[in-house]
């Protein structure tokens, strides 16, 4: 679907008036679904509506709708999310189901009051079916994912599965929002429910659950009736699981119980925002936990980023890349004219050991940090982003967008 293509479209089905309105939805979801899309964005303007999409990480335009049937537009979607359509002053999160031609399509919805009218995001998750075996691609895209197919180094990958068996501990993530965090934790839990054949209870804290795993009880947070995520760690801890997975740990309560549930016998899994592995150390620091503490029940920290890969229809040899890269982006109709189509994951995982240990027991700075964690053979992503060039999966460029966004 080109942009071109796209408004040409739009154009048409909006003149066709507040009767279409329920056609026209179905297009734009079915459409985006069916593209790839991971989110559905509808802004609204002054006396419009403008549609963008999220495809491989990155937001671009779609088109305009004009005239007051972009309200229409958004009650169609609230109706089918299931929300309140007399409400435009609050924000509401619905879900919606469909199907495209690869399966079941999970779609979260999300409303905001804006000065100008509602603004509408669609998010798509896409059930695979039982038959399939999908390439690494985008990390919303896949409902399956397991450790094998996330795209981890073999080294990693076994790591990864190693910390996952053990009783207890931490095992944290970090990354900026949209780099599969999500997605590795739930490939993560598939292992656990498959290698566990019942014999461990698994729960999660969630806001919003996402998807629903079967062998795990998901819950999601209530803020309204006070369930945020210390309240609920805290009544979770008296149903006895074994293994306990967190959304995300912001917060110094949240971070105190969460290092007594993995020092009383609990494997806790959970994110953390920080700049990189070694500074989730730093952070759990800053939010009071101590140092005695960190260092005995944290057992690794995996750092990760989404990158787009090279379209596989279109992707050109360089022989005269200035920076080496095999490929470079071309363009074609299967890409949408961008070079890429599709994401890899790239990943490092920092096991909490020797000389890690022994910088968080110090409180150690940011850079004495980063030293001890280049000991235990830590190396940063930028050094997997070359190993994915240097394949032939992405280039130098995305690298640079992802990696160095202010550079």
């Amino acid at each position: 679907m080109s942009v071109s293509s796209f408004q040409e479209e739009l154009d048409r089905r909006w003149s066709a008036g507040s009767e279409g309105v329920p056609a026209l939805v179905d297009w734009l979801l079915t459409g985006c679904a069916k593209q790839g899309a991971s989110d559905l964005h509808m802004e609204p303007r002054q006396d419009e509506v403008l549609f963008r999409w999220r495809r491989d990480g990155c937001l671009s335009d779609l088109g305009v709708g004009c005239g007051p049937l972009r309200v229409n537009v958004v009650q169609r979607v609230k109706v089918l999310a299931g929300l309140l359509t007399y409400r435009t002053d609050i924000p509401q999160d619905g879900r919606i189901t469909g199907t495209t031609a690869k399966g079941v399509v999970d779609m979260r919805v999300s409303v905001y009051p804006a000065a100008l009218g509602e603004k509408v995001v669609v998010r798509f998750f896409q059930r695979t079916t039982a038959s399939e075996s999908p390439a690494p691609a985008d990390a919303q895209a896949v409902e399956e994912w397991t450790l094998a197919s996330l795209g981890l180094m073999p080294a990693d990958a076994a790591r990864f599965a190693a910390f996952l068996t053990r009783p207890q501990g931490m095992l944290l993530l970090t990354g900026p929002a949209g780099s599969g965090k999500t997605t590795t934790l739930y490939a993560g839990l598939r292992h656990i429910v498959a290698h566990a054949r019942g014999q461990r209870q698994i729960v999660t804290i969630e806001d919003p659950v996402e998807r629903i795993l079967p062998g795990v009880t998901h819950t999601e947070l209530k803020l309204v009736a006070g369930l945020d995520y210390p309240a609920a760690l805290k009544a979770l801890l008296r149903q006895d699981p074994e293994v306990i997975m967190i959304g995300e740990i912001r917060d110094g309560e949240t971070a105190q119980v969460a290092v007594q549930a993995a020092l009383t016998g609990h494997l806790i899994l959970s994110t953390v925002h920080a700049p990189a592995a070694p500074e989730v150390l730093l952070r759990l620091l800053h939010l009071g936990v101590e140092p005695y503490l960190i260092a005995s029940v944290v057992s690794a920290v995996q750092e990760q980023r989404l990158v787009r890969r090279l379209c596989p229809a279109c992707k050109t040899a360089d022989a005269d890349s200035v920076d080496g890269a095999p490929f470079r982006a071309a363009g074609c109709d299967e890409c949408a004219r961008t070079g890429y189509k599709g994401r890899e994951l790239l990943a490092e995982l920092l096991p909490v050991e020797g000389l890690v240990r022994d910088a968080v027991l110090a409180r150690k700075d940011s850079l004495e940090l980063m030293s001890a964690a280049a000991s235990v053979g830590w190396r940063g992503l930028w050094a997997r982003g070359v190993e994915k060039a240097a394949a032939g999966l992405t280039t130098y460029a995305e690298l640079r967008r992802v990696l160095m966004p202010t550079g």
